[in-house]
């Protein structure tokens, strides 16, 4: 779900997250049609989309306003703003169901490591655990957010949280080997990449982080 150097495109943010199950929440059924429109505008003019949203806000739109205005602005490149506006609708959005905000805690996450903030990610990322604990990809975030800020012990606990939700998750056993190998436990962090490659051989960051560990074995370091 995040690159390695956090900066993700509009449309990896949008996808899997502006779905009209979000929709459903958005309250009387106008909203939630109005709602789905802004949604589905953003990819095809995302300028327009975000002067529909304003206007939606300004006549009274709730959350859902609140939520196409950010995600337009991540459409256009405004990661930074995007992600503040992101985890204000998040904290305000006290109507929709843990679920949803625990989705857009994990956009502006997203949106903040567009930014190169990662600690900024982090406390987003953390925020969207608390409704949505159970969330690998909220998780996986923590790590990376972690491993961007050479935080090695955070990005082991949180790359570790990550894995014991989805032991399928090739970029959880990576963010850990790596932990491992910047904290000096070799064996540790070959044991993870070897996990990390047989869910993902042809990774090259991977393949990058294996001959670190094969060098620091040879220079004993």
């Amino acid at each position: 779900m995040r690159g390695i150097c956090g900066i993700l495109s509009a449309a990896a943010l949008l996808a899997g997250h502006a779905t009209p199950a979000l929709a459903q929440e958005a309250g009387t059924s106008f909203e939630q049609a109005q709602y789905e429109a802004c949604l589905n505008l953003i990819n095809d003019n995302p300028e327009a989309a975000y002067e529909e949203g304003l206007a939606w806000r300004a006549q009274g739109g709730s959350w859902p306003a609140m939520h196409c205005i950010a995600l337009s602005q991540v459409a256009l490149g405004q990661y930074g703003i995007a992600a503040r506006r992101l985890e204000s609708t998040a904290e305000g959005a006290v109507v929709a169901t843990d679920e949803t905000r625990a989705i857009m805690f994990g956009q502006a996450g997203d949106a903040w490591l567009a930014a190169n903030e990662p600690a900024n990610a982090e406390r987003a990322f953390r925020r969207g655990r608390d409704f949505g604990p159970g969330d690998a990809g909220l998780a996986l975030g923590v790590a990376e957010a972690a491993i961007l800020q050479e935080s090695w012990a955070n990005a082991q606990t949180a790359a570790g949280d990550a894995i014991g939700l989805d032991a399928g998750l090739a970029r959880g056993w990576q963010i850990r080997a790596q932990a491992h190998l910047e904290q000096g436990n070799l064996d540790a962090a070959s044991a993870d990449l070897n996990e990390a490659l047989a869910r993902d051989g042809e990774n090259i960051e991977a393949l990058v982080l294996r001959g670190r560990i094969a060098e620091a074995r040879r220079t004993g370091g």
